[in-house]
């Protein structure tokens, strides 16, 4: 998950309080795990719209969900134009 959430903090800016910035991996992953579990509430705006709340936890996923969310991970990205195998 890391290097896609790499390419992600890479390659896009966010709105976040009204104003495009450069996020790190770990803040791409608490937007992408809240649109992964279909939450919105908090700072950043989600992957659909609205705001979302930030903080859901990968390592308490089950491996049957853990590779769901990796699938939703590249989806995500081909659909925002992130190149996962850019260095």
């Amino acid at each position: 998950q890391w290097p896609i959430l790499e390419a992600f903090a890479k390659q896009l800016k966010w709105p976040v309080n009204g104003r495009l910035e450069n996020l790190s991996a770990e803040e791409f992953k608490d937007i992408l795990t809240a649109a992964f579990n279909q939450e919105t509430v908090r700072l950043a705006m989600g992957i659909n719209g609205g705001v979302v709340m930030l903080g859901a936890r990968t390592s308490k996923m089950k491996k049957a969900v853990f590779s769901q969310w990796l699938e939703f991970l590249h989806a995500t990205a081909v659909d925002r134009g992130v190149d996962v195998h850019a260095s």
